[in-house]
């Protein structure tokens, strides 16, 4: 992560980049293909109610919904194909791959989480770039994208799957299929949207997934590790009378505070351009 110049829209803040422009981008297609696969696929497991045959209707009958659930799908998979080649061969994605791997402190800091929550501890986990909660997230929509998109694609071929699988696997497929969506759903509105966007301080929205920033104050909050890293590779300011006793005028200081500095991302960079 970078500070970024400027201000956080609507504060007086410095502002750090927490989503680079390409994973806003991802985050956007990811968004719209999983809320049609939602709003497309749920009326088929519940469709003896009045309001999915509703959706049923306005989606233009069987045949049209039957065509953007599979249109959404093949977007979800598109994505997800390049979401591992960015991961795989960009240095942003290395990064953020080190960053989201769990690990032993993340389950020290859950079992901490919990007791801070009962009152057994006066504050809640110090979390670096990525808390549990994050990492269990993220892993969570790999897990079911997996799940779906293999369910899903024998559920589409399903005349050619049974070719070579008997129909308890077909059967199988489809109430792993409908499960997971109701549970993806139900993770999407209850957990994710209040972590995010509902929580105190954030309410009614987090503006990150726009425009990709986060402010200094929610970086001191949430990911003070992160932010302190951040701190220990910033240029110090230099002081006001530059050390020789001649005062100097704020525009110095504000440039030295307003240099960018990246995140342990781009250390090894850093220290290149330093040397030269």
């Amino acid at each position: 992560m970078k500070r970024v110049p400027g201000k956080t829209a609507g504060t007086d803040e410095r502002a750090f980049e927490r989503l680079t422009l390409n994973e806003r981008l991802q985050h956007g297609v990811l968004v719209l293909s999983f809320t049609t696969l939602v709003i497309t696929g749920i009326p088929v497991r519940y469709h003896d109610s009045v309001w999915a045959g509703w959706l049923f209707t306005l989606m233009g009958g069987p045949v049209g919904r039957a065509m953007l659930h599979r249109l959404a799908a093949i977007a979800l998979v598109l994505l997800s194909g390049y979401h591992v080649c960015y991961l795989l061969f960009s240095e942003r994605g290395h990064f953020e791959v080190r960053a989201l791997i769990p690990r032993a402190q993340d389950a020290r800091d859950a079992v901490h989480h919990m007791l801070y929550y009962v009152g057994r501890r006066p504050s809640p986990p110090a979390f670096g770039r990525f808390s549990y909660v994050e990492k269990f997230e993220y892993l969570a929509v790999v897990w079911g994208t997996a799940v779906m998109a293999a369910t899903g694609a024998l559920l589409w071929f399903e005349v050619q799957a049974m070719m070579v699988l008997p129909k308890w696997v077909l059967d199988i497929c489809r109430i792993v299929h409908g499960y997971e969506a109701v549970l993806a759903a139900l993770a999407i509105i209850i957990w994710h949207m209040y972590c995010v966007h509902l929580r105190p301080g954030t309410f009614p929205m987090s503006r990150t997934w726009l425009d990709g920033r986060i402010t200094e104050t929610e970086m001191k909050h949430h990911h003070p590790l992160e932010y302190e890293e951040i701190r220990r590779q910033q240029p110090q300011a230099p002081p006001p009378n530059g050390g020789d006793g001649r005062p100097r005028g704020g525009a110095a200081a504000e440039a030295g505070l307003a240099a960018p500095h990246r995140a342990a991302a781009e250390a090894p960079a850093s220290r290149k351009e330093d040397r030269r």
